[in-house]
């Protein structure tokens, strides 16, 4: 993958490669692409991500779903999140990630709050616009554990931290 850093600012194809480029660019699947496929684009588009927080009141102390992640991009807990799919409404990314992610239902979902993150500002692959949303959701938890926010594990991604901070100053508090 092509770091942050690698890319030229100005695109510098000759008359030949933007042809190739433009032909090929039509035969890109709007729904999947293919992983190296997509992150090929990490340095060169900003995305947009959603970040969920599910919470639940346990013994009178709100607590936050966190689940582990251990692959090339991210290392430790963090909320569930994904990217925005062409076409989709915040509801339908919530509901396709809670469910991938958690085996969770999305009962309702409240917009908190938006980052903006990118490989200088947080440990992330690329230029991320991520919108954080509060939601309730119901069913049959598949993975992750729902944590107190005075007991957080010290190995959560770093840009949720901030998440995590924002969301128990604003809601709370």
């Amino acid at each position: 993958m092509t770091s942050w850093g690698d890319q030229p600012e100005e695109t510098q194809f000759t008359s030949e490669e933007r042809v190739e480029f433009l032909r090929l660019v039509k035969k890109l699947g709007w729904k999947r692409a293919g992983k190296e496929v997509f992150e090929a684009f990490f340095p060169v588009f900003p995305m947009a991500l959603c970040e969920f927080a599910v919470t639940r009141i346990i013994d009178d102390k709100p607590h936050i779903l966190l689940w582990h992640r251990d692959d090339e991009h991210y290392k430790g807990w963090h909320m569930p999140g994904g990217y925005i799919l062409r076409g989709e409404s915040m509801e339908e990314v919530a509901r396709r990630v809670l469910f991938k992610e958690t085996g969770l239902q999305m009962r309702n979902v409240e917009f908190a709050h938006y980052f903006n993150w990118h490989p200088g500002t947080a440990s992330v692959p690329n230029h991320q616009i991520a919108l954080l949303f509060l939601c309730a959701a119901e069913g049959e938890l598949q993975q992750g554990t729902f944590f107190p926010f005075d007991a957080i594990p010290s190995d959560i991604l770093s840009h949720h931290k901030e998440y995590l901070a924002y969301l128990n100053k604003h809601y709370f508090q």
